[in-house]
């Protein structure tokens, strides 16, 4: 079955099995884009996704993953990817960061993912035509900053909308890249919690425990261990990272700050800290934002805390 080996998800799972479906009966798929933050395992499904795409003959069709940022032009595009490796060939192409294409791709795709009234679509750029089948070949979009889209473009793809993962799913993830090892259920609880809620915190943290199990000749994953290897690693409670340790430590000290005043006293600059470190803590529910930066009673609970 389709993304069986993928945990969590499930309305996605749902959306996506049912393209397939659409795809064996149509052999169309519509422009999907795959939108959410870093790390909930948008790539990963949509490599599941176009693995499960078949050709005329049954067979997988291929599948060609872009970062985005790497298209310079249209003529780039054009003539180093669709030409070689696109054009009359069944393929399913990635789009990773689709907020990075270049503008005039954008506008150049405006026309090209037109397809109400046909699956094939002709573009013509200086005495050149390049020809599109949208039966043979699928585009399928990715990106963490939705909001820099185009609208126009947005308004070409279908949405596929990705959310946290639950704690129970989280401890799925640990389970399934180490099915080698048992755990207790407070040492699974616990390493779940540190994972910032993505997969792949899960799985960076699952590469973790395999190597301490491998070094000490642990079969059987404790809660001792968990926090053995928290010790070790460095590891702060619900995965916080320095900073934000720092920040939360800051503002339970000085009961507020502006975001000037954060920026002194962390030494960072004030986009560093609204780009990279608040928004998990607002997502967290550890800090408020109104003009000042306030810690919530869940952010004194949380630096309170202490690994037992």
């Amino acid at each position: 079955m389709p993304f069986e080996k993928l945990v969590g998800q499930k309305q996605i799972k749902s959306k996506l099995n049912f393209y397939i479906d659409v795809h064996k009966k149509t052999g169309v798929v519509p422009f999907l884009n795959f939108i959410g933050a870093r790390g909930l395992g948008k790539t990963a499904y949509a490599r599941e996704f176009a693995n499960n795409l078949k050709n005329k003959n049954g067979m997988e069709k291929k599948f060609i993953e872009i970062n985005s940022s790497t298209i310079k032009s249209v003529t780039q595009f054009l003539e180093q990817v669709f030409v070689p490796h696109i054009q009359d060939k069944e393929v399913t192409v990635l789009f990773d960061e689709c907020h990075a294409l270049p503008d005039s791709l954008v506008y150049t795709l405006l026309t090209i993912l037109n397809t109400e009234k046909s699956p094939q679509r002709s573009y013509t750029a200086g005495d050149e035509t390049y020809e599109f089948d949208f039966s043979k070949h699928h585009f399928l979009f990715a990106t963490t900053e939705s909001h820099d889209l185009f609208p126009p473009l947005k308004d070409r793809l279908t949405v596929v909308e990705f959310s946290d993962y639950s704690v129970d799913d989280l401890k799925g993830i640990i389970k399934s890249y180490l099915s080698e090892y048992t755990f207790c259920e407070d040492a699974l609880q616990v390493i779940a919690e540190t994972s910032r809620g993505n997969a792949r915190s899960c799985i960076l943290m699952a590469q973790d425990i395999r190597n301490y199990c491998k070094t000490y000749r642990i079969e059987h994953v404790s809660k001792n261990d968990a926090m053995q290897l928290f010790t070790i690693l460095g590891i702060l409670p619900e995965g916080l990272n320095r900073i934000e340790w720092q920040i939360l430590n800051i503002l339970k000290k000085h009961g507020s700050c502006s975001l000037a005043s954060l920026a002194a006293k962390t030494g960072l600059s004030r986009s560093s800290i609204q780009r990279d470190h608040e928004m998990f803590l607002l997502r967290k529910g550890f800090i408020t934002i109104e003009g000042l930066r306030k810690i919530t009673y869940h952010g004194v609970k949380v630096i309170d805390k202490k690994f037992n």
